[in-house]
């Protein structure tokens, strides 16, 4: 008898999603792994939903870790800079930790200087989920779910989310979010992640070239809220609207760069389909594209280091990562742009960020 021969796609890897129990100062968490065929991984806790690892191929075909995280995991427990973290409910500063809902005043903790930041002192970040992984013969997921009662942080209503992180075999990889609650509340996820596309976080991300589809920007006060301004960005060194060096305009004489030592400033995307921000490391040729349907981004150029020992033993210092934040805009003096955050008792928040990830 004849041997028979396998077909190629009966000998080609499987699509994968997976876990294993972690333990974190003595308390147990888990890893999350998703695997494609080709062989980019990512891996996030059930810890605020931390992403831990993107690892993707170089011009070369290496693969490296393009998202900073900690030598030591224990250190993702305190994580004050929110590697990789899912921030809720509300990403960015509130201003002087107040708003009006209607009528009713909420103040929240006030743990960014004079202002409430990425959520208050015990955030999304912080908190453990519930998960379930799953595949497809063209995806792996893991949807990560949590109820946050009411008053949490000082946020009305029992509102229940649901983040999704799903990988393609055309490496993208996409975060999608939902959230309903039973009364009216304030709603603005985003995912903390900071990038060095090098795999080397030793090397600093100003070399890194950047695209925002942006015109405008949101001016931001002397305590880094917004001031309800939205500023051109056009002749500026806050246009990004053609490839350029991250580092290129940084050290220009800005009062706006001065605020924050470097970019840490919402974008307004421009409305439309097509690629939102494009993020690409010449050396290595590793290329991320964003696609969303939200409305603002933050960059960040990590201005600042707090020693963090971070994964290949080195000691973090500064601009050596970018988060791009895919969120809707902050709320900042005297509640501007708090609508962009308002959920509707019984209404669904939903939003999603593609990273889809290539070679140029």
């Amino acid at each position: 008898m004849k041997e028979g021969k396998l077909s190629e796609d009966a000998v080609r890897p499987c699509m994968k999603a997976y876990s294993r129990k972690l333990y974190l100062n003595g308390k147990e968490f888990h890893e999350i792994t998703l695997e494609n065929r080709a062989g980019m991984k990512v891996t996030a806790l059930d810890l605020g939903c931390i992403i831990t690892g993107i690892h993707v191929p170089d011009r070369h075909g290496i693969y490296k870790n393009v998202v900073m995280g900690y030598e030591n995991p224990d250190d993702y427990l305190d994580n004050p800079a929110y590697f990789g973290a899912l921030i809720g409910r509300t990403a960015g500063r509130i201003k002087d930790g107040a708003f009006t809902l209607n009528g009713v005043k909420y103040s929240i903790e006030l743990n960014y200087g004079t202002n409430s930041g990425q959520g208050g002192r015990e955030g999304f970040d912080k908190k453990t989920y519930s998960f379930a992984v799953n595949t497809s013969e063209s995806m792996a997921a893991v949807v990560f779910r949590r109820t946050s009662p009411h008053m949490e942080e000082g946020y009305p209503g029992n509102l229940y989310s649901a983040v999704s992180y799903s990988l393609s075999e055309e490496n993208v990889f996409k975060i999608s979010y939902k959230a309903v609650s039973d009364c009216d509340t304030l709603v603005n996820l985003t995912n903390h992640s900071y990038f060095n596309l090098s795999g080397d976080f030793s090397k600093s991300i100003e070399s890194h070239n950047l695209m925002i589809a942006s015109d405008f920007y949101a001016e931001l006060d002397d305590s880094s809220a917004p001031t309800g301004r939205l500023i051109e960005t056009k002749g500026t060194p806050f246009d990004f609207n053609s490839m350029k060096e991250i580092g290129r305009d940084i050290g220009f004489c800005d009062s706006q760069l001065l605020i924050g030592k470097g970019y840490d400033h919402p974008f307004v995307l421009r409305e439309g389909s097509g690629i939102k921000a494009r993020l690409w490391d010449r050396e290595t040729g590793r290329l991320m594209e964003i696609h969303t349907d939200n409305k603002a981004l933050v960059l960040y150029s990590q201005n600042y280091a707090q020693g963090q020992v971070i994964v290949g033993n080195i000691v973090l210092s500064e601009r050596m990562s970018a988060a791009l934040e895919v969120q809707r805009l902050p709320i900042g003096r005297d509640g501007t742009f708090l609508e962009d955050s308002v959920l509707k008792q019984g209404e669904t928040f939903r939003s999603y960020t593609e990273y889809r990830f290539g070679i140029l």
